[in-house]
């Protein structure tokens, strides 16, 4: 079967690992990753999938501006477009995969409505299916979100697949109108990375402090340097794991803070970065999807803090502090990190996720791709 998947991440990489885990678990199938954000570094895609990056487009912090890398705004959104066009005709696909949208990533209505409309009007059987995570951002206006989302997703797409587990988060969570949803509605379970983990050794005393792709979570890094420094226990290690899209002068002020500890170094972007968790004691990180899996899958002890501009993040890390698999941060006040440091060293570890609930996502994501044709 042939496959076509379409992933775009605008500020962190979570989008990124997410889709290619489930392109991952398609092994026995060919499949065309089409990629629209800054490559990330320092990643090799598994062999049975074939990349197609398009010219980067980025959001700022904020998420009000679309950053380019190098000619206008309109020119890069007319090659993109063009580039998708092809890639789907020259590909021709048995599946088209769409991450987050219809749910998200409306800035990118330029490119793929047209790729949509171009698959509805062929003859050949191409099956759409939306990709989704647990949780979607709130809107201003919910009302109008939900009615486009639905004009979309029932005219063009045949399959939903929300990558969580009901029990923790089903979809009518954060969408109103589930029951309007034509479509095939499938829960797959959380998409967790995991093949990595086996031989890890935990080193005990081992920190590991994260911020995701880099371009937010600054201050939650500077937070766990200073508060490290803080404690007195000589055996504490530090790794302040750098992401690859942060600020310049953000880690030049980083790299300032772990100077006067040796205790505290820098590491670059860890790909494979459950395995650096499986070897840790405790993680220190915001709650995005693929972080809070990737600590839950390595069974690490885990103080959050979660991004703080829109509720996803912060419903996620509470919903797992409920289930008593990780302690979430209200401040970043250094002594109020320190001692929630000291206090998650001297507890337990926590439950294992797997027997809570099912995190087998990406293999089931496979199997509801292979059957799209068959069944629906």
């Amino acid at each position: 079967m042939k496959i076509m998947f379409y992933s775009q991440h605008v500020l962190g990489v979570g989008h990124f690992f997410r889709s290619m885990e489930i392109a991952g678990a398609l092994h026995r199938h060919e499949v065309l990753f089409v990629e629209g954000g800054d490559p990330v570094p320092g990643f090799t895609a598994p062999g049975h999938v074939k990349r197609l990056f398009l010219p980067p487009l980025m959001m700022d912090s904020e998420f009000r501006t679309m950053e380019t890398r190098g000619g206008s705004l309109d020119e890069i959104q007319s090659v993109r477009k063009r580039l998708l066009l092809d890639a789907w005709r020259d590909h021709a696909p048995d599946v088209l995969i769409t991450e987050l949208f219809p749910f998200g990533r409306g800035q990118f209505r330029f490119e793929l409505m047209p790729l949509l409309e171009a698959v509805r009007r062929t003859r050949r059987k191409t099956k759409t299916i939306c990709s989704l995570r647990d949780i979607l951002v709130e809107k201003k206006d919910e009302a109008r979100y939900e009615q486009r989302v639905l004009d979309v997703l029932n005219t063009y797409y045949d399959v939903l697949l929300v990558h969580s587990d009901p029990g923790i988060f089903s979809l009518d969570t954060t969408f109103q109108r589930v029951k309007d949803i034509a479509v095939v509605l499938r829960y797959t379970g959380f998409i967790a990375r995991g093949n990595s983990l086996v031989g890890a050794v935990r080193q005990g005393k081992r920190i590991v402090a994260s911020s995701g792709g880099g371009k937010v979570g600054v201050e939650l890094l500077a937070a766990a340097i200073g508060a490290v420094q803080s404690l007195a226990d000589k055996s504490l290690r530090l790794d302040v794991f750098i992401g690859p899209f942060m600020d310049p002068g953000h880690r030049a002020d980083l790299e300032a803070l772990a100077w006067k500890d040796p205790r505290t170094r820098l590491k670059p972007f860890a790909p494979d970065f459950a395995r650096e968790l499986a070897q840790a004691e405790l993680s220190i990180s915001m709650a995005g999807y693929n972080t809070c899996m990737d600590v839950l899958n390595s069974g690490v002890k885990a103080l959050m803090y979660p991004f703080a501009a829109n509720r996803e993040q912060s419903l996620r890390a509470g919903r797992l502090e409920r289930l008593n698999l990780v302690t979430v941060l209200d401040t970043l006040e250094a002594g109020g990190v320190a001692e929630a440091i000291e206090r998650i060293l001297d507890g337990p570890y926590p439950p294992a996720a797997r027997e809570i609930f099912n995190m087998n996502g990406a293999v089931e994501t496979a199997l509801a791709v292979e059957n799209c044709l068959e069944q629906y």
